[in-house]
């Protein structure tokens, strides 16, 4: 079915999809505006373009605009969709192509969208949002499904999974890292040759040295002081999530016909890493709780409202007649006491 979003273009299968999703749960009303604004959502916008007062303000520079559940969740819809679409190329997303193709003036509740968005992802697509880089927020999909197919993704890419599965694996078996001389010393006996381009692969070295580059799966640095020049391979930021060394260790063993346990030092990093990784996985699970239940909170709060501001005000009347009973029996015990003196038989 030919598939078209507001403006004309053709939609990609993956958006085509997600919208089928979002409309069957509900997320998000599928019916198009088609040039006409939303009133209830006019007060957010402030003065129209090009009224008396109208001045534009980078978003930046705006108060923040009321919480509104619904377009909260409205906007984490759109970004379920964006990263599906983004995902196809593997490229890491950044948090600023985010706020500024999807959060927009929202950008103060980016917290509470992305939540809302990693659930949707991971309920429905089965996948999972993580940010593989806190210092430049870069943020990938992973499947959740257990395979060594969660790496790279499509049926299509397998002949490229195999490629980096090797290469990592050289990579870990050298001590996490690997000059670009060995690397090609392997991939030669695969049949596979700088400048030589291939049926599946295409320019290998522009594969492996742009591609897996970009796409976070590998890091290609320069040696210091190295003259002439050389290069060394590491282990991406994606590859750490999205295989483990314990994975790649029994590739390597299973190509090799060996037992992981014949190589003492890579095996007993590789179960250090599962160690860590599950440790990891923990806090984020209960972080993850510590949210849910922060927005039941809110969610609660906001459906007993009134019932809080009746014990609220109960609550400080309840005080003020404490503190006036109190008031009241002092009083009472001074007045009784200057009564009991003054009836004294030496005090008349």
């Amino acid at each position: 079915m030919d598939r078209r979003n507001d403006y004309g273009y053709r939609m990609p299968p993956v958006q085509a999809l997600a919208d089928d999703y979002l409309a069957q749960l509900s997320l998000e009303p599928t019916t198009r505006t088609r040039g006409k604004r939303n009133r209830k959502f006019k007060h957010l916008i402030g003065h129209e373009r090009g009224g008396r007062n109208y001045r534009w303000n980078p978003w930046g520079q705006r108060p923040p605009p009321p919480r509104d559940v619904a377009i909260l969740q409205e906007r984490a819809n759109k970004l379920v969709k964006y990263l599906l679409v983004k995902d196809q190329t593997k490229i890491p997303i950044k948090r600023s192509d985010m706020l500024k193709d999807v959060i927009q003036e929202y950008d103060e509740y980016f917290p509470e969208i992305i939540e809302r968005a990693s659930y949707a992802l991971e309920k429905m697509f089965r996948v999972n949002l993580k940010e593989i880089d806190k210092q430049s927020s870069l943020y990938i999909l992973i499947s959740t499904k257990e395979s060594s197919a969660g790496i790279l993704g499509t049926t299509k890419d397998t002949p490229k999974l195999g490629l980096l599965m090797v290469i990592l694996s050289v990579i870990f078996m050298n001590g996490n890292k690997a000059n670009e001389a060995v690397i090609w010393e392997v991939l030669r006996k695969l049949g596979l040759r700088p400048g030589v381009r291939h049926s599946l692969f295409g320019e290998v070295r522009k594969l492996i040295t742009d591609e897996f580059v970009k796409q976070k799966y590998l890091e290609y640095k320069r040696v210091p002081n190295s003259r002439p020049p050389e290069y060394e391979f590491f282990w991406g930021l994606r590859s750490y999530h999205e295989t483990s060394k314990m994975k790649v260790l029994k590739f390597a063993c299973k190509v090799q016909k060996k037992d992981p346990k014949d190589w003492a030092a890579q095996y007993r990093e590789a179960v250090e890493m599962e160690v860590q990784a599950a440790a990891v996985a923990v806090a984020e699970a209960e972080a993850r709780a510590e949210w849910f239940q922060h927005q039941y909170w809110l969610y609660w709060r906001t459906q007993h409202q009134h019932w809080l501001q009746w014990w609220t005000q109960f609550y400080r009347w309840l005080r003020r007649w404490t503190e006036h009973r109190c008031w009241l029996q002092r009083w009472t015990e001074q007045r009784c006491s200057l009564w009991w003196w003054s009836h004294q038989p030496w005090c008349l």
